[in-house]
């Protein structure tokens, strides 16, 4: 059946005081016939040193220490009819960074970056519809960024790479934490629990937000978007004799925008994506891993015609013990890159260490300390330009920031 904790993950509620969640936390049971209407949010504060490739380019110079933060608000809110049928909407509403280093807040903006509805039925599973998460996302252990298995803000995926290292040093992440797969129009289909084994099916007409209609299929601009995207995912959680055990697998397929031209050269692939993730738990111990391989490039886009496959992997660890988490993560990922020059150009090799501890000081107060080391190799191509080229093939960015969430 869906239980809470099965109805919890679906609806990617986590533990609040730990994670880096897009939703609030699944704190009670929701009485038969009433109605729970929230609206939480999040401040977030760090200060922190940095070096990284291209901190002085062409005439600009970045500060090597700096602070930055921000607010994120979730509205929501969670029903059951007396029928049993479970019901709500959530929402992440976020702030856009100033325009330019002299703009001002007043060119701030706020946008939502996701929003769904969802229904459900403990005998017959749920259903969630909207810009969201696809079954991917919902059975994915093994990234050591979020929930249970966080250990700072999330890594190369947190708040940290964002404030302190240029686009340009930035490793790609190609976990299903990113934005290209997590904001887009889609539905998902969720099972009950059968003895510890569920799965999740989800398909996205387009890859756009669900305010976007109708989507393009075909375009004169070469442009790397998915369409009619398919994803299934399963998940087995058990625990014997106190060792806790979670082993996730999953697929994606999805066909890309056509390039529409007699000129097209360089027409883009579709996506086969696979995935597989799994943790061990003991005694405050969780060690793990997670990897991606496929048809795919950066961040599950469409790789081009001729093109090398991707394969990502990641392998980290944290110890907990009561509001005290510590640990780490390392990850690979070797893909395609740039191809605007293929007699020129290798492949792309992207790596990132994170380290970090947590504390949560008061119910609604976290504390983080994070360090993060990360690389960037692909010969023929400058990173600092973005074009073809035999300088800058390489880049390196490290980062050592403290840094607070409050959050209700």
């Amino acid at each position: 059946m869906v239980t809470a904790a099965v109805l919890t993950a679906a609806l990617g509620f986590a533990d609040t005081a730990r994670a880096q969640v897009s939703s609030p936390d699944f704190t009670k049971t929701v009485a038969p016939g009433s109605v729970v209407v929230r609206l939480d949010g999040r401040v977030s504060a760090w200060v922190g040193v940095d070096g990284f490739t291209g901190q002085s380019y062409a005439g600009t110079k970045y500060s090597g220490a700096s602070t930055a933060g921000y607010l994120r608000l979730y509205p929501g809110f969670d029903g059951v009819a007396a029928n049993g049928l479970q019901y709500g909407a959530q929402a992440e509403i976020r702030e856009n960074t100033e325009t330019s280093s002299t703009a001002g807040a007043s060119t701030e903006t706020l946008y939502i970056l996701r929003d769904f509805g969802y229904l459900g039925l403990p005998q017959f599973g749920l259903v969630r519809f909207g810009q969201q998460e696809g079954a991917l996302y919902l059975n994915d252990t093994g990234r050591f960024e979020s929930g249970k298995e966080a250990f700072d803000s999330g890594g190369w995926n947190g708040d940290v790479q964002n404030f302190f290292v240029n686009a340009s040093a930035r490793p790609i992440y190609p976990w299903t934490w990113s934005n290209s797969t997590r904001t887009t129009d889609k539905i998902d289909y969720i099972t009950p629990s059968f003895s510890g084994l569920s799965f999740a099916v989800s398909f996205e007409p387009n890859q756009t937000g669900e305010n976007y209609a109708p989507a393009v299929t075909s375009t004169t601009t070469n442009t790397d978007l998915r369409r009619n995207t398919f994803e299934i995912s399963t998940s087995y959680r058990a625990k014997f004799d106190g060792v806790g055990l979670i082993v996730d697998g999953g697929y994606m397929n999805a066909a890309a925008v056509a390039y529409n031209t007699t000129a097209n050269t360089q027409p883009y692939q579709g996506l086969s994506v696979g995935s597989l993730g799994a943790t061990v738990n003991y005694a405050g111990f969780t060690v793990g891993g997670n990897t991606k391989f496929g048809n795919m490039n950066g961040q599950f886009e469409p790789n081009y015609k001729g093109a090398a496959n991707a394969v990502g992997w990641l392998a980290g660890g944290i110890y907990s013990t009561g509001p005290l988490s510590i640990g780490g993560s390392y990850f690979v990922y070797d893909s395609q890159g740039d191809y605007s020059h293929p007699t020129t150009e290798g492949t792309r090799r992207e790596t990132g260490a994170a380290a970090g501890a947590t504390y949560i000081l008061v119910p609604g107060v976290k504390l983080f300390a994070s360090y993060l080391y990360g690389t960037r190799h692909q010969d023929g191509y400058n990173f600092l330009s973005g074009k073809a080229g035999s300088a800058e093939n390489d880049t390196t960015a490290q980062v050592f920031a403290i840094g607070t969430w409050i959050y209700w």
